[in-house]
């Protein structure tokens, strides 16, 4: 008995019927489902008529940075000790004002030896003029020789030629305590003090950082094509620390940044006060670009291949309230957080479905939902 199958009369007969059994009950279940008189059942569709546009803009920001006219890093010409620093960090200064002293001792030694030297010439000059006056003298009557007043003479020169030396050391000693009080070169606001009084620092180390007051400008790198758009002179707005700034626009740059390629453009802000010199400023401008096309919502697109994006469109039937889904490629050419704008052949008083792409397919039938029509996606 192992290994054999069992046969029983007629379950051959039962096996090729079973089939045909089962789809007669099935056919006999669909007729009574119709007969009961159960309606189709059709996906409610939210729709929204796009306008055609012959073109879209796009607001563009430029970013930049707030500059003072003039700024400058102030030290000593000359190494020494910082005997005083007059201002702080904040503080207003005006042209001229002293901002910082050196300590002078030696050179003010310097000068009372420098006036000694000159009374010591002085002195010497006033005796050889003296000597040569006598010698000359001397010599109308016979009694002095020509090489002595000869050599009187060449002594009066190098001591005159010692005075103009003098003078000139004296000029430089003077300088050099001059050079050794720090004054303001414009008016300006102290943005940094780098040292205190007592430091001793070589020539040239930056004490203060000043920076111009009055308008500031903000450096902002635009497109070549964008400059036609800011004539010199006009007015523009920029956004500096969440506020609004009106700017007028000061100069063009000459050439490219090979790095951001675009040129600089400087504009002066309005007002004596405003933002703070570095911070970031921008620059908006809305820029057209004359293409047809649609503003559909972003929920009423979906992917397609080749980089296109479908619609769905929907097109009215026979049977009244029903529309029939049809698929058309589109082209992205811009896109905001809610909305797309979109190319393609649409036709006219088009009705796009602008939700529940997911859940139909081209060819099915739907029915419009209750408040789910919209005029126009226009922005």
């Amino acid at each position: 008995m192992k290994g054999r199958q069992l046969r029983f009369p007629g379950a051959e007969l039962v096996r090729l019927c079973l089939p045909l059994l089962l789809a007669g009950g099935l056919a006999g279940c669909v007729e009574s489902g119709a007969d009961s008189g159960v309606e189709a059942h059709y996906h409610p569709a939210t729709s929204v008529q796009p306008r055609l546009q012959q073109g879209y803009q796009v607001a563009r920001t430029f970013i930049g940075r707030v500059e003072v006219r003039q700024s400058a890093s102030l030290g000593f010409e000359l190494g020494g000790k910082v005997a005083e620093v007059m201002v702080d960090e904040g503080d207003s200064v005006a042209l001229g004002q002293v901002l910082a002293r050196q300590d002078t001792e030696l050179l003010q030694a310097e000068a009372s030896r420098l006036e000694a030297e000159g009374a010591r010439l002085d002195a010497e000059l006033a005796l050889v003029k003296t000597s040569i006056a006598r010698q000359q003298s001397l010599q109308q009557r016979g009694y002095a020789s020509d090489q002595q007043l000869d050599e009187l003479k060449a002594r009066r020169r190098g001591l005159e030629a010692s005075l103009l030396g003098l003078d000139a050391e004296r000029t430089a000693n003077r300088l050099r305590i001059e050079k050794s009080t720090l004054r303001a070169p414009f008016e300006a606001r102290v943005g940094r003090r780098l040292l205190d009084q007592g430091e001793v620092v070589a020539a040239g180390t930056p004490v203060l950082e000043l920076l111009e007051a009055g308008a500031a400008e903000v450096r902002v790198g635009v497109p070549a094509d964008l400059l036609e758009r800011l004539p010199y002179g006009s007015r523009q707005s920029l956004s500096i620390g969440g506020k609004e700034y009106s700017a007028r626009v000061l100069a063009h740059g000459s050439d490219v940044d090979p790095v951001t390629l675009t040129v600089p453009l400087r504009l002066v802000l309005d007002g004596e006060s405003g933002p703070l010199n570095g911070q970031l400023a921008q620059l908006s401008l809305e820029q057209h670009y004359p293409v047809p096309g649609y503003w559909v919502p972003l929920e009423a697109l979906t992917d397609a291949p080749r980089g296109m994006w479908n619609l769905y469109s929907l097109q009215e039937t026979a049977d009244a309230g029903l529309y029939e889904l049809r698929s058309h490629n589109v082209r992205v050419l811009h896109a905001t957080s809610e909305q797309a704008y979109v190319s393609g052949e649409l036709g006219a008083d088009v009705r796009v479905l602008s939700a529940g792409l997911q859940r139909l397919v081209p060819g099915q039938r739907v029915r419009l939902a209750s408040g789910g029509e919209l005029a126009d996606a226009t922005p």
